[in-house]
């Protein structure tokens, strides 16, 4: 058994050593961060940005070119020292000791470790397997009516299960319930089928939030952004340390705004490879959860085991479902080695 796994169920290369796997020998597709690396004008800004003189905290250039890129006022705009800042200054800012968060499970555990820490309850409205996994919005909206929570956390395109709500209802769910502010994770939406949705603003009682972990490949810089109602956003960037947002970061930032077609590339060669491992999987009859971006969820009986088999007999590293509360799954993304 593999058991050196944070909530996040990541490992590291010192633990791989101690279970006598050479990291470098490792192929990784437990981690959903593109393969194809960042694009070389984004490195470029980042080379040429001062390491020297503080890093500005109200990130002006970066949040007024996102802003431009994205049709919105800079004022919507926030950044953040990777999205689980961002989700923690929401839960800090957005909900009291006591209040509810629900979450639309069984989905990326920071909301939830966040809203534990600060006192939060949490309530989870679980997608079922005899669905597919698909998102319920009549069970959402049933709870949101009975038990009021001042936060709702929602995936979007769902980590790990790859599914969504369709727009119109996840929409039509925040307008609903206006007195319940929604955080809508949207880090795999630039890489998912739905990708065009990205371009359309959620009501003002919702916070979008973006990693430029996953399409740009810049898990290492930590920077991420939300979109929201100004006066929302206000109240999250008093929860942050000051200058939590390097320069390297703003640099990254504020070049991500004019990459749209880097983007683009890397969704059509990824999802392309993702079609590729459902129909392999389809071939040789292994179950999945067919997914809308670029991972999806396997079923193999006891995830553990058999992420400890790929890992010592092979080499190869996937996510095992467990600590998503779905130990028989392991989540794979999809690679050239398919």
């Amino acid at each position: 058994m593999v058991n050196v796994l944070g909530h996040h169920g990541d490992t590291s290369a010192a633990e791989l050593r101690a279970l006598g796997v050479d990291p470098a020998r490792v192929l990784d597709l437990s981690v959903n961060v593109s393969p194809f690396g960042p694009s070389p004008r984004v490195l470029e800004a980042i080379r040429a940005a001062d390491v020297v003189a503080y890093p500005d905290r109200q990130a002006t250039d970066a949040r007024r070119a996102l802003g431009s890129a994205l049709g919105v006022d800079p004022a919507s705009v926030l950044l953040g020292n990777g999205a689980a800042e961002l989700i923690w200054c929401a839960l800090r800012a957005l909900a009291r000791p006591g209040d509810r968060l629900l979450i639309a499970g069984p989905t990326f555990s920071e909301a939830e470790a966040a809203a534990r820490a600060h006192g939060v309850d949490v309530v989870e409205v679980r997608a079922r397997a005899e669905d597919g996994f698909a998102p319920a919005a009549a069970a959402l909206s049933l709870a949101l009516t009975q038990r009021q929570p001042a936060l709702a956390y929602l995936c979007h395109p769902n980590n790990p299960t790859g599914q969504a709500l369709p727009q119109r209802e996840l929409h039509a769910l925040i307008a609903s319930h206006p007195a319940t502010t929604f955080l809508v994770d949207q880090a795999f939406l630039s890489l998912s089928e739905r990708h065009a949705e990205g371009a359309q603003r959620l009501p003002d009682n919702a916070v979008a939030l973006r990693s430029l972990t996953k399409d740009h490949a810049l898990a290492g810089l930590r920077v991420a952004y939300a979109l929201g109602a100004p006066a929302l956003l206000a109240r999250m960037a008093a929860q942050r340390p000051p200058w939590s947002v390097s320069s390297l970061a703003l640099a990254a930032a504020g070049a991500v705004a004019t990459e749209d077609d880097h983007v683009a590339s890397v969704r059509t060669r990824w999802l392309a490879q993702r079609h590729e491992l459902e129909l392999r999987l389809t071939e040789s009859a292994i179950p999945f959860v067919p997914s809308l971006t670029v991972f999806g969820l396997v079923r193999v009986g006891d995830a553990e085991t058999v992420r400890a088999h790929l890992l010592r007999e092979a080499a190869i590293l996937v996510r095992s479902g467990t600590s998503f509360g779905l130990p028989e799954y392991i989540r794979v993304r999809a690679s050239d080695q398919n």
